[in-house]
């Protein structure tokens, strides 16, 4: 697959966009929108996970692994990380609640209340992650079925999902969440980027979408509107409108590919780790910037977060991204050889591009 420049840069958009709502809550400043960036990635990962296995022969066997292989090591890594903290400096890291049932549920990636009765993991932030877990899982469902039911299976158990959490509302905090509808959308958006429908707009419409989507945005900022049970039906359809206008720009060329574009793309392949190491490094770093103002606590905590983010995804992220394949495994050579072939630019067979889309499908 192409790798979408307007994809990394709306990821980087995400992340810091959650780094600062975290950074603004924990010095008691309001910008509730930037929660959003989460509505966001559910958009952004919907699309990116029917692109990239829409035209590939995957097995739900190999999307699994690949899911699980890309998502749970640093996320085990960050969560032990955060659990040691919360032992040792218990005060700092007031976000985590140490218990052993706790840390093995959240490590399973298992919905559930924490000891203080949030419905949060170990890793306060990972709790998207358990509706990454959820989309995972329904889509191998999808794929083990023939390719012309896969669009209904998938929004079948979805809606149901999210049904359930409409008529029992002790299920919502525990995964039958109407947000799991934004993964939908993302499916309909790559749907459309199939279909050429998204190219065939005029590139106006694709700035005209991201305007609306952010005076939107902006829109309930200013007015106070939030409410966690409607929230993919107030946030969702900004993020979809922002998304939808990028991959616009995109198909027509109109991305500059300046400083500010290659850094939000340089971000955007740092996501994942800025989004983990966010929310503990804020609330460390509020703990030691108590009492100082908070034009001086919301930029420090910011950066910090943004850093260690960089840091993490150097020095930790990529090393486990590029930790050798175990020895004697086909599969292993297969992905090998369809990665190299995909970086000289060389056309890729079917069991290449299978290989290559179970590496990793974040490659679009």
């Amino acid at each position: 697959m192409k790798r979408l420049g307007s994809i990394q840069r709306l990821r980087a958009v995400a992340a810091l966009s959650v780094a600062l709502f975290h950074a603004c809550q924990w010095s008691g400043v309001d910008f509730a929108v930037g929660a959003a960036g989460v509505d966001i990635f559910f958009v952004i990962s919907g699309f990116v996970l029917w692109t990239a296995a829409e035209g590939a022969a995957i097995t739900p066997g190999a999307f699994l692994k690949a899911r699980f292989t890309r998502v749970a090591p640093l996320y085990w890594l960050a969560t032990l990380a955060v659990t040691a903290l919360a032992l040792w400096w218990p005060k700092a890291m007031s976000v985590a609640h140490f218990e052993p049932i706790h840390l093995a549920l959240s490590l399973l990636f298992i919905p559930h209340n924490d000891p203080i009765g949030d419905a949060f993991p170990m890793l306060a932030s990972g709790w998207t992650l358990t509706y990454e877990a959820f989309f995972y899982v329904a889509f191998a469902i999808a794929l083990a079925g023939p390719r012309e039911t896969r669009l209904r299976t998938l929004s079948c158990i979805v809606l149901i999902c999210s049904l359930l959490g409409f008529g029992y509302h002790v299920l919502f905090p525990l995964g039958a969440n109407p947000i799991l509808l934004e993964f939908l959308i993302g499916v309909g958006l790559a749907r459309l980027w199939k279909a050429g429908d998204i190219r065939g707009l005029k590139p106006r419409w694709g700035w005209g979408a991201i305007a609306l989507g952010t005076m939107m945005f902006a829109g309930l900022q200013i007015g106070g509107v939030r409410d966690d049970f409607w929230r993919p039906f107030l946030w969702a359809p900004p993020a979809t409108l922002i998304v939808l206008g990028a991959l616009k720009l995109e198909a027509a060329g109109r991305l500059k590919f300046s400083r500010i574009g290659r850094a939000l793309e340089g971000l955007g392949d740092a996501s994942y780790s800025l989004y983990l190491c966010q929310l503990p490094v804020i609330c460390v770093a509020a703990f030691l910037t108590l009492g100082l103002s908070p034009w001086i606590r919301v930029p420090l905590s910011f950066g910090f977060a943004v850093v260690a983010g960089l840091v993490c995804y150097r020095w930790v992220e990529r090393p486990i991204a590029r930790a050798p394949p175990r020895v004697g495994s086909a599969l292993a050579a297969r992905r090998l050889q369809a990665l190299a072939m995909h970086r000289h630019g060389r056309g890729l067979g079917p069991p290449e591009q299978e290989a290559l889309t179970a590496v990793d499908p974040d490659l679009a």
